[in-house]
């Protein structure tokens, strides 16, 4: 076959695409993905509201007005007790209208009404009829007062407990040093764009055809291991020098701590998005610089999505962990293996040894703070924190 001939070869990719719902909760979660019926049409999106007239100036075909007879269409006054009873009085039309979708993703705004009243309900019921619920939410600026952060760190816990995963944008972080100077107006509108930009590059990502596969479930296992303390990132280039783009972009991302974050997570996921044209030594680039910032002992996975829609774009949707907890071992594997009965040939033991591990830097972030949580160094491992000696499993023979 000559090389003309394998040039036209044409690879088609697995596509499967996931049934996903966006559904705004409230005034704040409706002016988040504003922008995305337009940039991102095929996904379906939808958006309930007991403020009759935030509905009525939402982008969205569907929408849903709760609590006509409690809140008479002029909002739950930043009540979440209200803004539930007025879920639970709608529940047959709001379960309708998350009817036939596979993931259901709520986005909102916490410190007000609908957003932490309806969403944890709603997420319940949603995942007592099989479906999968991930939500997006901001979290308050600083200057907004302690009660609407007492309301959001609330909401934010009942979130927790009822959804799949959840993606937590603090608009502190989404902000730049100096956007101090911006009109408020113009602050939240930025910060709708990075968030709204981030949620729909996810799903994106998720309805492409795969070159390298990337599943719903791994989103949704690093969700779980991290608490729900995760930053989303996504960015796109289609310059001259794409890839070097991207990076800049990366690594200056302020819900990225201008890209300390990348050096002192526990666990990171990246999906490539990517035309026809893309090139092995881009996607070695963009792996290498990554794994070049994070700590050695980083979990990193990568998957590549292709879709000729993309042209010559090249994206990137980024998941990096702010907390990370081990996996579970179970306590069998912990025993001392002289102690268990040797039943076959070929048997796995365990057996003590010292291991040498070799001391890495964390290349342009290797200045930057440590990340302290309740009082531990999470870039310490996690094995010299708890005292825990590390063995190697070699095999051994049963007599």
């Amino acid at each position: 076959m000559s090389s003309e001939e394998l040039d036209e070869l044409q690879y088609p990719t697995p596509r499967d695409p996931v049934d996903i719902l966006f559904l705004a909760l409230g005034h704040a979660g409706g002016r988040l993905i504003a922008h995305l019926p337009r940039r991102v049409p095929e996904l379906s999106y939808a958006m309930v509201d007991t403020d009759r007239a935030a509905l009525e100036a939402s982008p969205f075909d569907r929408t849903l007005l709760l609590g006509g007879e409690l809140c008479n269409g002029q909002g739950s006054g930043s009540n979440p007790d209200l803004a539930l009873r007025c879920a639970e009085a709608a529940e047959e039309d709001l379960l309708e209208l998350i009817d036939g979708y596979r993931v259901v993703m709520l986005i909102a705004g916490l410190g007000g009404g609908t957003g932490g009243g309806v969403g944890p309900w709603l997420a319940a019921r949603a995942r007592e009829r099989g479906q999968l619920v991930l939500a997006g939410l901001t979290r308050p600026l600083e200057a907004e007062g302690g009660h609407r952060r007492h309301l959001a760190d609330t909401a934010l816990s009942l979130f927790r407990d009822t959804s799949d995963g959840v993606f937590l944008f603090p608009l502190e972080s989404c902000r730049q040093p100096e956007d101090t100077g911006w009109l408020l107006p113009r602050l939240f509108v930025n910060c709708g764009k990075l968030v709204g930009r981030s949620l729909g590059g996810l799903a994106v990502m998720l309805r492409s055809g795969w070159l390298m596969p990337l599943a719903l479930m791994d989103v949704v296992q690093m969700l779980q291991r991290c608490d729900g303390n995760c930053r989303l990132v996504a960015i796109s280039s289609d310059e001259e020098d794409r890839v070097e783009n991207l990076l800049e972009q990366l690594f200056e991302h302020p819900l990225l701590d201008q890209g300390s974050l990348l050096a002192h997570s526990g666990g990171v996921i990246l999906g490539l998005l990517c035309g026809p044209g893309v090139t092995l030594a881009e996607v070695e680039r963009v792996s290498l610089e990554m794994r070049r910032v994070l700590r050695s002992d980083a979990e990193f996975r990568i998957g590549i999505a292709q879709d000729e829609r993309f042209g010559r774009y090249l994206g990137l949707v980024v998941m990096v962990a702010e907390h990370w907890s081990a996996r579970v071992v179970p306590l069998e594997a912990l025993s001392d293996p002289g102690e268990q009965e040797e039943e076959s040939q070929g048997e796995l033991k365990l057996v003590q040894s010292e291991i040498e591990l070799e001391g890495v830097t964390q290349g342009r972030f290797k200045d930057a703070e440590p990340t302290v949580y309740e009082g531990a160094d999470l870039d310490t491992p996690t094995f010299i924190r708890r005292g825990l000696k590390l063995s190697n499993r070699v095999k051994g023979n049963a007599r």
